[in-house]
């Protein structure tokens, strides 16, 4: 999340697991308000996972750990570990019982044991239409058959596909994935996000001319593409 163009919070979802990015310039205050409201808007999509917590180079004090504290706990969010570059911060969160570290660099890989398993489904289908005020989140893929109708929202780790209309808004690859894709049989959202990226009905006025044929939204040259859809 961002205010006056400065961006305040925002989510990556790395290797070592969803890290929170809090901007270490702006008051914190203002950083727990575009926290909570993301969080908010993730709809306990985070809820139960363990999160590492970026703090940069901020002065964290312990006031900021505890109103930070507050939130996360509300949310149901496990921090793993802290990160932070200044000594005097890591000594406040360590004494507050956060393990902390000084950088997120990747400990020395471990050699992969030779895999034996196949890939864990993770999707999630649903039949029925999602009308105005509802939202179905998920963390993998998410595959509706049925219509995605105004006012109702779609928020995905994954992938997003729709056996039917989205009117609504769809967020595939939440919180950061641009590999993620949005496939429906008629696609005309109010608003489509995949990643970071985000695509508005205004942004593209074609799309408000009903194209009766599926259609593949992905990410090319960090924009939200839109291709008729045909399957391999």
């Amino acid at each position: 999340m961002s205010g006056a163009g400065v961006q305040l919070f925002s989510i990556k979802g790395l290797k070592s697991g969803p890290t929170f990015l809090f901007n270490d310039q702006a008051e914190f205050g203002d950083v727990v308000a575009a926290a909570e409201e993301e969080l908010s808007r993730a709809n306990g999509f985070f809820r139960d996972s363990p999160v590492i917590l970026h703090f940069g180079k901020r002065l964290v004090q312990k006031e900021d750990w505890e109103r930070l504290k507050e939130l996360l706990l509300r949310e149901g969010l496990l921090p793993r570990y802290a990160v932070a570059a200044l000594q005097p911060s890591r000594d406040i969160l360590y004494k507050e019982g956060l393990p902390v570290r000084d950088s997120l660099s990747v400990p020395t890989p471990v050699p992969r044991p030779q895999e034996t398993t196949t890939p864990k489904g993770n999707a999630l289908y649903v039949r029925r239409n999602l009308r105005s005020g509802q939202k179905q989140t998920f963390e993998g893929d998410v595959v509706l058959v049925g219509d995605v109708n105004q006012g109702a929202e779609i928020l995905a780790g994954g992938d997003v596909i729709v056996f039917g209309t989205i009117r609504g808004v769809v967020h595939a690859g939440y919180p950061d994935n641009t590999e993620a894709v949005v496939i429906a049989l008629n696609l005309t959202p109010l608003q489509l996000r995949i990643g970071p990226i985000i695509a508005r009905a205004e942004d593209n006025p074609r799309r408000s001319r009903r194209v009766q044929q599926p259609e593949m939204a992905c990410v090319r040259d960090e924009q939200i593409m839109i291709f008729s859809h045909r399957g391999k």
